[in-house]
């Protein structure tokens, strides 16, 4: 009786062994994920696609502020028009793509 005690406890220890490797996988496999998705970008990665000036100029300020009002809000989609017209027309100032969302949104609206 005490043997088949004993050799039942260490079923559930080998068990529970196993369950822990296989979360502390997972665990580890989730944290190759975050770091694949929110993975940091050194500022060569970011040169080419937004300057320094974008972010700092007073007028891109109120240009951004501008734009996210008449979207009431919503960046992801700025981003996006902003994204759409630099790859339409490459090699424009920062000032130029704002301007240009910014005008074919009140053109748009207009219609």
């Amino acid at each position: 009786m005490l043997l088949h005690q004993l050799l039942h406890i260490l079923f559930l220890v080998g068990n529970c062994f196993i369950l822990l490797s296989a979360l502390i996988y997972q665990i580890r496999y989730l944290q190759y994920l975050w770091k694949q998705i929110f993975k940091p970008r050194s500022p060569h990665q970011l040169r080419g696609k937004v300057s320094r000036s974008y972010r700092t100029d007073p007028r891109n300020r109120k240009l951004q502020s501008e734009l996210i009002g008449l979207l009431r809000g919503d960046t992801p989609t700025a981003k996006r028009l902003l994204k759409h017209q630099r790859q339409l027309h490459p090699g424009n100032s920062d000032n130029w793509y704002l301007e240009k969302v910014i005008h074919d949104l009140e053109r748009d609206r207009r219609c």
